[in-house]
Formats: C-alpha cells, structure tokens, sequence
C-alpha cells in the first residue's frame, strides 16, 4: 500500500518553496523580465529627441564637378572650353524617429525604419572651393559655364548624395543602435535585451543588422536559466 502524503506536509512543502522563490527574489538570483517594458524607453526617446532629422551617418569625400562646351562651325569644332569646380562635401544622411517602430522578439529589440535619406542641401567647406578652367582656340566664354557650375553644384551633391546612400545602410544602422542601447541603458533597460535588429525598408533588399550588447539577461554572467513564458515575459536564474 502506498504511503499518503498528509497535507500538513504538502503545505510544509509549498511554504518552503515559497520561501525559496522569495529568498532568490530579495537576493536578485530570480528574475521575472518583461521586454514589453522597453517600448516606453523607446517612446520616451523618440519624444525626448523630437527630432525630424536623426542624423545616423556621415560622408566626407572630395568631389570634383566638370562641364564641357565646344564651339562649332559647319558641323566641325573649332574651340572648346572647359571648367571644374572641387570641394570637399559633407553628406549627412538621417532617419525621421517619428517614423520608427519598435517590435519585441523574445529577447531581441527590434528597430523598423521606413526610409533612409539624404540631408539636404549637402553642406560643404567653401574654403575648399577650387576653380579652374581651360580654353582652346574659339572656345565659349569660360566664365558662362562657371557661372553655370556654380548654380548646378548643389543639385549635382544631392545626386551624388543619394547615389552613395547604399554605402552607408551599415553605418547607419550600427550608429541608431547603439544610440538607443546607450539610451536604454541610463533608462535602467539595459538588462532587458540582448541584440537590437536595424531594418531598413527603403533598402533595395532589406536585411536584418543586428548588434549584439549582452549574452544573457543576468548581466556579465550567464543566466543559469531563462525560460520566455511569451507576451515579452522572461523568467530567469541567476
């Protein structure tokens, strides 16, 4: 015959580990993690910010602007003139934080950003304007076609601007994490994750860039357990 357990001792049982789960809650070994909590940290920076430029990344280059004109006659040239215009411009480009959603999967944070653009007009040094110029024989007027490149120039940055925007997706992407993992982090959410996920949807094949700042939700060490009980709820051990 079996021997039944009395409820005195089933209580006795349920009162210790009651108290066990309590000891390892006062003594920070057991955790109860909501990652949904992270969505406030995020609106907060979002309004904090109100930013509709969020500048995430930066070009620097030397550019170099030329136009071309011959002079004809009959069909035949007979002088060309020709003007370059360099500088060294700084491109900008930027996400509108308005625009941003955030999701939770498990413990990842992640960060969807509609578009990425170019801020413009592209700023440039005018100290390091150079012109130059050339003619030959019955050549147009060299100073009508500066005067051309000179109102053309902003245009032809925004061109050149956009067309390099494909170079700096990673760039980007990496800055707007670690922006918001530095901001979850003196918000007192830095525990809550592990990687933050950048995804871009102007991108011609959008890809998931993902950074990882934590191996566990315990801190440096490991967790002894994590267990996600769904809806953005993570329990763990320590």
């Amino acid at each position: 015959m079996r021997p039944i357990l009395s409820m005195s001792f089933i209580a006795s049982l349920l009162l210790l580990a009651g108290g066990f789960i309590i000891w390892l809650f006062v003594n920070g070994k057991l955790s109860l993690i909501n990652t949904q909590e992270v969505t406030k940290s995020f609106s907060q920076f979002v309004a904090i910010s109100g930013e509709d430029e969020f500048v995430v990344a930066k070009l620097i280059t030397n550019e170099e602007f030329t136009i071309e004109k011959y002079t004809n006659l009959m069909g035949f040239p007979i002088g060309d003139s020709s003007v370059t215009l360099s500088l060294v411009a700084n491109y900008k480009y930027f996400v509108n934080l308005s625009g941003l959603k955030l999701d939770i999967e498990n413990d990842t944070v992640v960060i969807h950003v509609p578009k990425l653009d170019l801020s413009v007009p592209v700023a440039f040094d005018f100290s390091t304007v150079r012109e130059s110029w050339r003619e030959f024989l019955f050549a147009p007027d060299h100073k009508i076609l500066l005067d051309q490149l000179r109102r053309e120039v902003t245009a032809k940055l925004a061109i050149k601007g956009k067309s390099q925007i494909n170079a700096v997706y990673d760039k980007a992407a990496k800055a707007l994490a670690d922006n918001f993992n530095r901001h979850f982090s003196e918000n007192g959410y830095g525990g809550y994750y592990k990687s933050i996920v950048v995804v871009f949807a102007s991108e011609r094949s959008p890809s998931r860039r993902q950074f990882n700042y934590a191996n566990s939700l315990c801190g440096k060490e490991a967790c002894s357990l994590e267990i996600g009980l769904g809806k953005g709820l993570i329990f763990s051990i320590h």
